[in-house]
């Protein structure tokens, strides 16, 4: 199918999701409007922070720009109003292609003030009104009453809904990915050619041809023993290229596509790496396709994530940095010390997309297990869900020292584990698509007809 039909259908979809969503949340009588969010300058300064549009927003359409604003109504073209300022010190050019514009009524405003006037005659005499978004005296200046602003039965409703990705959300996705790989080639290259993680981060963008704000967040490029900082943040420079210093990049960067994001790491390693740590590497490679393959709809996330570690207990014993049995590593808890984070996260329109710990759509959490507290998702698999796999390995010293002074010393191989700390650590993740009871990893494979 071509864009505009999958945008098309996507809000049919849309559509028939905030009537049912307004049906369970008692209030079907409503109409709804949509902010994308506010400017923010910096503290104490006149420079305006990166804008990120709201995800609820950016579902309807791909205009990420503070003040706009989507109505929905019962049975009707839902309206656009296009904020678009008479401003000559910056570009506010909206770009509106026809794909997704002929589905909508737009209308053009100068300023936010204009909003009330055209906004009554688009309402029923007695129509009532749900204001969603941050914009929250927006909301009370349109004398919208206080418990339909933000009201929370609504947004768990959407929330819920939104880990289940229409066919337009996935092709976006799917696009968000093969961006993002043409980024990571060229990581690969530039590292293997002795770049410093700062060109290894320029090399990236200009794959991609992308800004930094483009990103959907922050891109990871960490060299040796900086990948054992799960979300490092800096960009190391240093004077001249050397491809001798490099010895492991683990990259964890992404690419949006209409506001959909993709999230892919990869480890990349040099032919004369430690031995041990390249047997490690294939073998989180092998543990990662072993759990996707695993993946079936009715599973929990919460099993998918001890399924990772007792795979992984096996790898640490098999490659000698642990030692007794698999059982033994993962029974005491010595996995989380090699991988305190959690297997994976819901993708979309957020990288850690909205819902993860949800279990219905009322809002009730499932609350992650005491063993893996930094698991982002604790909900039930289920057909046309996009999710991350994201296993690895790290030798972070803080908990490797922890580690040392606890009951199950014995169980290490503390040598290995010294020899192994400058390299820091390993990550792989894919995106996972799950479409007629399989997964589909988006991030290997192109979209099927």
């Amino acid at each position: 199918m071509k864009t505009e039909e999958l945008f098309a259908e996507h809000l049919q979809c849309l559509v028939a999701e905030y009537s049912e969503a307004l049906q369970a949340a008692k209030l079907a009588e409503h109409s709804v409007l949509v902010h994308s969010g506010m400017a923010h300058d910096h503290y104490a300064d006149d420079h305006a922070m990166p804008f990120r549009a709201w995800g609820h927003y950016l579902r309807w359409l791909p205009v990420d720009r503070p003040d706009q604003l989507v109505l929905i109504r019962s049975g009707k073209t839902p309206v656009f109003f296009a904020v678009i300022p008479q401003d000559f010190w910056h570009d506010q050019h909206v770009d509106m292609p026809l794909w997704w514009a002929k589905e909508f009524e737009i209308v053009i405003l100068s300023d936010l003030s204009q909003l009330a006037r055209e906004l009554r005659p688009r309402l029923d005499t007695h129509e009532k009104l749900v204001f969603l978004g941050e914009g929250i005296a927006l909301a009370e200046s349109l004398d919208i009453a206080p418990q339909a602003i933000n009201p929370p039965r609504l947004l768990s409703q959407l929330d819920f809904r939104r880990a289940f990705k229409t066919a337009y959300e996935v092709h976006r996705v799917a696009n968000a990915n093969a961006l993002a790989l043409t980024g990571h080639q060229a990581a690969h290259d530039a590292f293997l050619d002795g770049s410093d993680e700062y060109d290894i981060h320029m090399a990236y963008l200009r794959a991609c041809r992308a800004l930094d704000q483009d990103l959907p967040y922050p891109s990871i490029v960490a060299v040796n023993e900086h990948a054992a900082t799960l979300h490092y943040q800096h960009k190391q420079r240093r004077s001249s290229a050397d491809q001798s210093h490099n010895r492991v990049l683990l990259i964890d960067a992404g690419c949006r596509s209409a506001g959909y994001c993709s999230d892919i790491t990869r480890t990349w390693v040099r032919p004369d790496c430690h031995p041990e740590f390249k047997a490690l590497l294939a073998g989180v490679q092998s543990l990662q396709r072993e759990v996707i393959e695993a993946i079936k709809p009715g599973m929990n996330y919460i099993d998918l994530h001890v399924h990772s570690h007792r795979l992984l207990a096996r790898l640490l014993v098999d490659t000698g940095v642990c030692i007794g049995t698999a059982e033994e590593v993962f029974e005491t808890g010595l996995t989380t010390t090699f991988l305190p984070h959690g297997l994976g996260h819901l993708l979309g329109l957020q990288v850690h997309d909205v819902g993860g710990r949800m279990t219905a759509p009322d809002g009730t959490i499932a609350t992650p297990p005491p063993q893996f507290p930094a698991l982002r998702t604790t909900r039930t698999i289920q057909n046309n869900m996009v999710f991350t796999i994201e296993p690895g390995v790290y030798f972070i010293p803080m908990l490797l020292d922890k580690a040392r002074a606890g009951d199950h010393v014995g169980l290490v191989q503390w040598k290995l584990v010294d020899e192994l700390l400058p390299y820091g650590g390993i990550r792989i993740e894919d995106n996972i698509w799950v479409n007629n009871g399989q997964p589909h990893n988006l991030t290997m494979r192109p979209l099927p007809d």
